[in-house]
């Protein structure tokens, strides 16, 4: 076997299997036996057990069996269970289910201690970006949705204007990016059409808004930073990671919502359209570790199944719909979530894996 992937929906007391076969079968030589505890694949002369001991399955209940070529798909009922009661009395919990789950994932970002000297290179070709700096402020940018007249306490005058602009010593982030000042950069980046590139790779690094701005954003996952006593530069965080903490920080991740994934490239911007279709699925795969014998042991993590779509534009799309949220990303995040989508989508029958424009996948989150 090359894929096992299951979906279990307690309060529907269902579970969805889809199996890919490392080669084409003879269909005739199928034969799935469902037992209360695990799920049995009889290949020719080959028998498979999977094994699902905290899910107690109904053996009577297999359908929507389809067998195609190197593909196996069917649906079990499963008992109920007493987390969430019974068809006739529903227990419903009243904490936050979606909360919890994901106020566990912290985005894995690094920043430079205060008060150590360091400096910033280009994490592709290591060419230094700034002068040495120690930073004394290390601190979050208000979300984009707040108002600025509520970021400060009080003001002293009326014509006063706000500004978030940080000094040289301060080092402003957000989900995915960080804000430095412009004068603690070396004449190695290149401006053009508001993008920062490295002048020696080429990279893309952040973007600018104007030659006349204070201050420069730089994306995270971009660039490393190296302090006087380390002998070798650290990132700051990877571009799946920022890639998942902005979908996460972006959406409430409820059905029916539409999140706009976009990312500036030299002549165009890429976008990722999601349109979440479960925010909590538990999904059950093969355990690489353990997964050569006649016993296949698997492993359980918790997902959200999504819809989605990839383009590129001359310019941004966000205003074509009032009601999708937008969240920019750097180009590598966009791409690095584009893989792990489409090697979801991978788990699935042909058959199964579009929807109109759409294709549906995975996001670990």
């Amino acid at each position: 076997m090359e894929f096992v992937t299951l979906e279990l929906r307690p309060r529907l007391r269902s579970l969805s299997a889809y199996i890919s076969l490392v080669k084409n079968i003879d269909t005739s030589t199928v034969n799935i036996k469902i037992l209360e505890d695990a799920i049995e694949i009889h290949i020719e002369a080959k028998v498979f057990k999977l094994p699902l001991s905290n899910v107690k399955l109904l053996p009577s209940s297999l359908s929507s069996l389809g067998i195609t070529n190197r593909w196996i798909s069917f649906r079990i009922l499963t008992q109920p269970n007493s987390l969430y009661g019974t068809f006739e009395t529903e227990i419903i919990n009243t904490e936050n289910s979606l909360t919890s789950s994901f106020s566990s994932y912290s985005n894995k970002v690094e920043f430079p201690p205060k008060n150590t000297a360091c400096k910033f290179y280009c994490k592709c070709c290591k060419n230094e970006i700034t002068k040495t700096v120690c930073f004394q402020r290390i601190l979050p940018l208000p979300s984009s949705d707040c108002d600025p007249q509520e970021w400060f306490c009080c003001k002293h005058s009326g014509e006063e204007s706000f500004s978030l602009d940080p000094k040289e010593t301060d080092l402003f982030y957000s989900i995915n990016y960080s804000v430095l000042n412009k004068r603690l950069f070396v004449e190695n980046l290149k401006f053009k059409n508001s993008i920062i590139h490295c002048n020696r790779c080429l990279s893309i690094l952040g973007s600018f808004d104007g030659h006349e701005t204070k201050s420069l954003k730089i994306w995270n996952c971009c660039v490393e930073y190296k302090g006087s006593n380390d002998s070798i530069s650290k990132r700051i965080s990877s571009p799946l990671c920022d890639f998942l903490t902005s979908v996460k920080t972006t959406a409430e991740l409820i059905i029916g919502e539409k999140v706009l994934l976009e990312a500036q490239d030299v002549n165009s911007l890429h976008y990722i359209l999601l349109r979440p279709m479960e925010a909590k699925l538990d999904l059950f795969t093969e355990d690489k570790e353990h997964f050569d014998g006649q016993i296949l042991n698997l492993k359980s993590s918790s997902v959200v199944k999504v819809l989605y779509n990839y383009g590129e534009n001359k310019k941004t799309i966000k205003n074509n719909d009032p009601d999708t949220k937008h969240c920019e990303l750097a180009l590598p995040s966009i791409l690095a979530g584009m893989d792990q989508l489409v090697s979801s989508s991978t788990r699935f029958p042909p058959a199964y894996r579009r929807t109109d424009e759409f294709y549906i996948g995975y996001l670990t989150i």
